[in-house]
């Protein structure tokens, strides 16, 4: 396959937090077209969207004389791709290679978080919607308000907790010995020193840390780690973790409906679809409409 045509433009996602992104166009000499998106999440990945799009500029060269296969895209390993610029650039050149005719919907979970009251609130909305488990991020409270929280929620929706590695292994587990050892699906990055997860007695994931670890073998082997968070945005290419035991998620990083679409078509891709992911941050947007969001937010520009 040979890539005909490339270009790219930059789009407002949520102008409350200036969220922005950019899409990359690509089309085939068969004139077969698609669109995928690169949204480095500031503060979070180690690339700028400036680095992210100076990337691409410098990518379009190659982009445009290879001949792509699907066994050609081992090549992009090698060339010192950003995440999100990998995770964008691969996704649209398996879109072209091997097209997917429909995405059906992804499992997923509802996300939670905010103050206790906004937590309520969208608990209520989420519950309407018919979601049965859901992800509460916990670390910013004290664990006598995550437990008031838990006990409110704890019988409507399966649990997940993310704790972003902000409470000492000590108060996790004396939070945790309050609840049958098996309520939580488990606790999302359960302590603040690395070193402390093999010595956390209760079923944990981790999300962060992957992208700080040099070697995972000794959390694998843990029996108590059940499940590697994966935002491809920030963690890319996820295929190195998909056979090491733990269930594997993948999770948005607040991306338009165009990059939610691309973790989407990775998750039938991989054959996850037994697994509930992290696709609900568009709520969250200033309209929480998918269709609204794409004609009203993304406010495209020149790069």
């Amino acid at each position: 396959m040979i890539i005909k045509d490339f270009s790219l433009e930059t789009i407002l996602i949520d102008s409350r937090c200036f969220r922005k992104g950019i899409l990359l166009h690509l089309t085939n000499q068969e004139g077969k077209t698609t669109t995928t998106e690169i949204s480095p999440l500031p503060g979070f990945s180690e690339e700028t969207l400036d680095d992210a799009l100076q990337q691409l500029k410098t990518l379009q060269r190659r982009l445009l004389t290879t001949w792509w296969t699907k066994g050609a895209l081992h090549h992009l390993s090698n060339l010192g791709l950003y995440p999100s610029v990998y995770f964008g650039v691969e996704t649209a050149l398996l879109d072209l290679l091997s097209p997917q005719e429909t995405t059906p919907p992804c499992p997923r979970y509802a996300l939670l978080f905010g103050s206790p009251d906004e937590i309520f609130e969208k608990a209520k909305e989420i519950g309407e919607e018919g979601f049965q488990h859901a992800k509460i991020k916990m670390g910013h409270f004290t664990t006598a308000i995550a437990h008031q929280i838990v006990q409110k929620l704890g019988e409507q929706f399966r649990l997940r907790l993310d704790l972003n590695r902000k409470w000492h292994l000590q108060e996790t587990i004396e939070f945790c010995g309050h609840y049958p050892k098996d309520f939580f699906e488990y606790i999302e990055e359960p302590t603040t020193k690395v070193e402390d997860l093999l010595n956390f007695p209760y079923p944990y994931a981790l999300d962060e840390t992957l992208r700080h670890l040099q070697d995972l073998t000794p959390y694998i082997q843990s029996q108590n780690l059940k499940a590697l968070i994966l935002k491809p945005t920030m963690t890319y290419p996820v295929a190195p973790y998909l056979n090491l035991g733990p269930e594997v998620v993948l999770s948005s990083s607040f991306e338009s409906p165009i990059g939610i679409s691309q973790i989407c078509r990775l998750v039938h891709r991989y054959g996850l679809m037994q697994t509930k992911h992290g696709l609900d941050t568009l709520r969250y947007f200033e309209h929480s409409n998918e269709e609204s969001l794409s004609d009203c937010l993304l406010e495209k520009t020149l790069p």
